[in-house]
């Protein structure tokens, strides 16, 4: 009788293990996906698994026919097999990695900005996707979470006048008729949050700050620049990094001297010198300088993987949006349509819509391609490849050469392949550079400090900017469309570049 009951209480067991197990995926499971993802990103072996371990899972959103989902997490040391750069313009860089280890990059260590070398282990708390199709456990990409920074507004000030303005902008805010107030409500943000940058710029200024102009809350012009105020206050020098609107508006800073250093794609600080297109009216700025250049902002071409489009010449016809009308994107758009014999006449129809609203109507189908200059991975991208099939548009090779021999601001880059999810093959394409502006009469000290900071100082990384993975000094003068300012020339002087690249 006793045996009986041992056979039955382990036939119980063994089932129950069983259940719990096809409840969610074991460690080798797991371990599979995440070899299998390496496998397939990498032509060329780079890393293996040196040590794995599950440590936990958790629900997902269902899928869209309403398949079970889960999320597994680890812990890894990846070792490295070979010497390898994740910083490189050209390599599989660490946002891509974070992306593909279901990591963020603050859960990826051991990247060496100089570079890797072959026995470097990189320690990894990362994730897995997996859903339940006919019973067994798949690995599935999982789209990351929208990344966003909300300024933080204050409201003190005079108690007087300050407080009554702000209690008049707030019966405004919570006073408008139904029917209007979530467009009411959007203005007055929009207005409050344009008064508050220029209010805290001004004050800034007025306290003898040394100020570094980015880009939109959240973006990463906006990150890296407030990043290096932050390291530049904490070595005992007063700065403050500032939210813009982004190039156009941060070269308009640094020329009132509003500011003293501001991050600015390459094509528009060339305008801005030049006197020409967005600047026509303003004339010409002889007296910007360049400090060094950042990263690459890739041109990406995107359509829908069901799309029988597969190549440039095949938009032809078809309805494309090139980016916001009065954005140096358009403008670099356009000169890359130009260069594949495409002008504006050639499409169905153009829109305007800038990357967040073309994304939404390409995967409605209202258009079917878009444009976009961007630092690469970009997270719009990474979310929309892991969420539906699209595919990047590679440019023509003679109209690679052709932007390249007829602008200096267009560097020849490829986007490698696993960049993005389900990208299983290199792009071709171009990409301007986002450069560290200043003005001739910056002295020498500071460029000095401000070259030091970039370059030496900080972990951008571990800052968690993705772009700012990509500074290094060996790509400073790359894309230079504006020229170095003499303390930079002599800073970067003993340094390894690529301006001819």
């Amino acid at each position: 009788m006793i045996g009986r009951l041992l056979r039955i209480a382990a036939v119980v067991l063994a089932l129950g293990v069983t259940a719990a197990c096809e409840k969610t995926p074991d460690e080798a499971a797991v371990r599979d996906a995440l070899q299998g993802a390496i496998g397939t990103t990498f032509a060329e072996p780079v890393v293996e698994i040196a040590s794995f371990e599950r440590v936990g899972s958790g629900p997902l959103p269902a899928g869209a026919d309403g398949t079970e989902r889960k999320i597994v997490y680890y812990n890894a040391d990846l070792r490295l097999l070979r010497d390898y750069s994740f910083n490189d313009w050209e390599a599989l860089n660490v946002s891509a990695l974070a992306s593909l280890l279901g990591a963020t990059e603050h859960g990826l260590q051991g990247i060496r900005r100089d570079g890797n070398a072959a026995g470097d282990t990189l320690r990894v708390r990362g994730s897995v996707g997996f859903e339940r199709m006919d019973g067994d456990w798949q690995p599935v990409v999982v789209a990351q979470s929208p990344v966003s920074e909300p300024p933080t507004l204050d409201n003190t000030g005079p108690p007087a006048v300050a407080r009554g303005l702000v209690d008049q902008i707030m019966a405004l805010f919570e006073g408008p008729p139904a029917d209007d107030a979530s467009q009411a409500r959007a203005i007055i943000t929009e207005e409050l949050d344009d008064a508050y940058r220029q209010i805290t710029l001004r004050l800034d200024r007025l306290q003898r700050a040394f100020v570094i102009a980015g880009g939109p809350s959240g973006g990463e012009y906006n990150l890296i620049a407030r990043t290096i105020a932050a390291t530049i206050s904490a070595n005992g020098i007063r700065s403050a990094g500032v939210a813009t609107d982004g190039s156009v508006e941060n070269l308009r800073l640094v020329r009132d001297g509003s500011a003293d250093v501001v991050l600015a794609q390459n094509d528009i600080a060339a305008m801005a010198a030049r006197g020409e297109g967005l600047y026509q009216d303003a004339g010409a700025d002889p007296d910007l300088r360049a400090l060094a250049s950042l990263f690459p902002e890739p041109v990406h071409i995107v359509v829908r993987a069901d799309d029988p489009i597969r190549t440039v010449a095949d938009l032809r016809g078809k309805r494309i949006d090139l980016g916001l009308p009065s954005s140096g994107s358009v403008l670099t758009a356009r000169s890359v349509m130009d260069a594949h014999g495409l002008g504006l006449a050639d499409f169905a129809q153009v829109t305007d819509m800038g990357p967040a609203r073309a994304v939404e109507a390409l995967t409605a189908g209202n258009i079917d391609a878009l444009v976009s200059v961007i630092n690469a991975p970009a997270r719009l991208f990474q979310r929309l490849s892991a969420q539906s099939d699209i595919r990047f548009l590679p440019l023509d090779p003679q109209a690679i050469r052709t932007l390249n021999s007829s602008s200096s601001q267009l560097v020849p880059l490829t986007l490698p392949a696993g960049i993005y999810p389900r990208q299983t093959e290199p792009v071709p394409t171009v990409a301007v550079t986002a450069l560290l502006v200043a003005r001739r009469s910056m002295p020498d000290v500071e460029v000095t400090t401000m070259l030091d900071t970039v370059f030496k100082d900080i972990d951008f990384v571990a800052a968690g900017s993705a772009a700012g993975a990509l500074i290094s000094r060996n790509r400073a003068e790359s894309g230079l469309s504006i020229p170095l300012h003499p303390a930079a020339e002599t800073w970067l002087g003993d340094a390894p570049t690529a301006a001819t690249q």
